[in-house]
């Protein structure tokens, strides 16, 4: 028997399949087979090669392949006879003829051959190039490798830093060729923090440039080298605080009620605050602290440990979360600092030179949220951990303007959210030099932020009169977080799919609840997940969703956007001012009688109103 010719619909059909097979955690895969599904149906050609489904636009080489071999099995299954290649060729001539003939285009038109899109093929030494050497590298083909993963091992594959560089002013790294081989298919990226793997033509482009180049990688045929990278691994064990050490005699600690807590607030001066906050901490392992001091294993951070106990690194879950356990001494501690704190224009790298100079590591990059957080950075894997403590830093007349466009309060919640028990305003009294009536007309609202910050959202305060002092201080807390970390055991965590801000501060306060039941136990995400889930983007007002969904009708530029929701605030506001039309002209001029006359690019034309009526305007 043969095939009918037509098996558009049994296409559909393999396709919602294999959408089906997918689990929760591959999303982004899913949303690449609905795509195509919805290209298949929209097609109006007749499919019965799975080569002719190629033409539909997402539709390449490796769904095609599952097709075909759904297509088998369905031939098998039906005592149907496979289309053999050779037919397929005949048939494809067949009907490319048919549909030349058929035509009523000119002549001219239809011998004009068609451009055939270029395949992309990464540059050799681009990002594009390093980063598909180092998912086939890793063998990120099922489980993926979040972006600081791939960048370690893909920069020597790479001509140019795959980051940022800002203290060489390089403000775009090879990093972002990653959109194109997303565009392209090449790789899926899924989960939340993002994880990256290659898709089958990524697979064998990849090994395509290996073998074109001659590369060797340095663990050729090691299938264990992607195995901890904590995801989804079905041979972790559940375990709590007691099963984590259920083989090990772990002495409980007492209680110290608010110990945790490093910094406590502050107006002093120099000496009477590092006195106070190592107070704080309490007395314990003093003499530990004062030897690492004098062997110089604090200042710097980077507190050493026997290779031993780095590498013994436990992998466990907990609440279906993986987490690991990293002991004591086999991680470094340091400052990262926010790359737009800069004294001045012209000092741009002030604060990690004045780091650098005291003999404190410390390192740049753009954050999320804070603008100097402390961190761990495991000797072995390189994995890098929010440690408990994060600065904002604001000048008396930055924190006045923040007071006035909201910015503070915004701020606020983010670091609420952070999870970390150390929020810290660092507050700078100097003013710049356009800002020198700030007080006069700010007095009681600064006021009011201060015993805001102390008082009311319990937050930590250290005052400095400039820059050079807040160095000071700022060295000294390095210090005392070096010290309270001598005794620290780190549980780390590694979600693969946080959805929120809520999400992430409610995981992290629930690994708090168990483990750090243990005093010598803080429980931390990784930097990976910070910075993607903390981010402004991720705590959009309802304002800004108003003006995003105003800038998805055809001719509303941001200006205009903004301009109708500063009339209308929120999406409710709209709907009820067409409401409340009473003809459908009426509706159509409406935004036109608001905004027709606004100056410049904010101006609504009719034409304009008219079409944003019909998207609003329900008669």
């Amino acid at each position: 028997m043969s095939l009918p010719f037509d098996l558009k619909q049994h296409y559909v059909d393999w396709l919602q399949e294999l959408i089906n097979s997918y689990g929760s955690h591959q999303e982004q895969v899913q949303i690449t087979y609905e795509r195509a599904k919805r290209n298949l149906i929209d097609s109006q050609e007749t499919f019965h090669f799975p080569s002719d489904l190629k033409k539909v636009k997402g539709i390449g080489e490796a769904i095609a392949k599952k097709l075909e071999v759904k297509l088998k099995e369905y031939c098998k299954k039906n005592s149907f006879e496979f289309p053999s290649k050779i037919e397929n060729e005949i048939a494809s001539n067949k009907r490319s003829t048919t549909t030349l003939r058929s035509t009523t285009i000119d002549s001219d038109v239809t011998s004009r051959p068609l451009k055939k899109k270029r395949k992309y093929i990464p540059k050799k030494r681009s990002g594009g190039y390093a980063i598909l050497l180092a998912l086939l590298e890793s063998g990120a083909t099922e489980k993926g490798l979040t972006k600081d993963d791939i960048i370690e091992i893909a920069q020597k594959y790479c001509n140019n830093s795959m980051l940022p560089n800002y203290t060489t002013k390089e403000l775009h790294g090879s990093w972002s060729s990653i959109t194109s081989l997303r565009n392209n298919y090449l790789i899926l990226e899924e989960g939340r923090p993002k994880r990256f793997s290659l898709t089958e033509e990524g697979h064998e482009l990849a090994k395509t440039l290996k073998e074109a180049d001659g590369i060797i990688f340095e663990n050729e045929g090691n299938t264990t080298l992607n195995q901890n990278k904590f995801w989804n691994d079905p041979n972790e064990v559940t375990a709590d605080l007691t099963g984590l050490f259920a083989n090990k005699s772990f002495p409980s600690q007492p209680d110290q009620g608010n110990s945790s807590k490093i910094i406590d607030v502050t107006f002093k001066e120099n000496e009477n605050l590092v006195h106070g906050i190592i107070s704080q901490t309490g007395t314990t392992n003093k003499a530990n602290y004062t030897l690492a001091n004098k062997e110089g294993l604090i200042g710097n951070g980077l507190i050493n440990g026997s290779a031993t106990e780095a590498s013994n690194i436990v992998q466990k879950r907990y609440n279906n979360i993986s987490y690991q356990l990293w002991n004591r001494g086999s991680y470094d501690i340091f400052p990262i600092i926010d790359h737009r704190e800069v004294k001045s224009v012209t000092d741009r790298e002030f604060f990690i030179n004045a780091f650098h100079r005291k003999g404190v590591h410390s390192e740049l990059r753009q954050l999320s949220l804070g603008d100097i957080i402390w961190v761990a950075r495991h000797k072995v894997t390189k994995t890098i951990c929010i440690l408990d403590t994060i600065i904002e830093r604001k000048r008396l007349d930055d924190l006045a303007s923040s007071i006035r466009d909201n910015r503070f309060m915004e701020q606020k919640t983010r670091l609420e959210k952070s999870g970390c028990q150390n929020k810290i305003y660092l507050i700078e009294e100097t003013i710049g030099i356009n800002n020198n009536n700030i007080q006069v007309n700010m007095d009681e609202a600064l006021k009011t932020a201060l015993w805001l910050i102390l008082v009311y959202y319990k937050f930590s305060m250290i005052r400095t009169s400039n820059s050079e002092e807040t160095v000071e201080k700022l060295c000294y807390l390095h210090e005392v977080i070096s010290k309270h970390y001598l005794e620290k055991d780190l549980i780390v965590i590694y979600p693969d799919n946080i959805t929120s801000q809520e999400s992430y501060y409610n995981i992290l306060h629930d690994f708090k609840k168990e483990f750090e039941r243990n005093k010598s136990i803080e429980c931390c995400h990784t930097i990976e997940c910070f910075q993607e889930i903390m981010g402004k983007s991720e705590s959009r007002t309802i304002g800004e969703i108003t003006i995003n969904i105003l800038m998805l009708i055809r001719g509303v530029s941001l200006e205009k956007a903004i301009a109708i929701q500063s009339i209308y605030p929120t999406l409710n506001h709209i709907l009820k001012a067409y409401q409340s039309c009473k003809s459908p002209s009426e509706a159509k001029l409406l935004l036109y009688n608001k905004l027709g006359n606004a100056p410049g690019t904010k101006r609504i034309t009719k034409s304009l109103s008219e079409k944003i009526s019909e998207v609003f305007y329900d008669n």
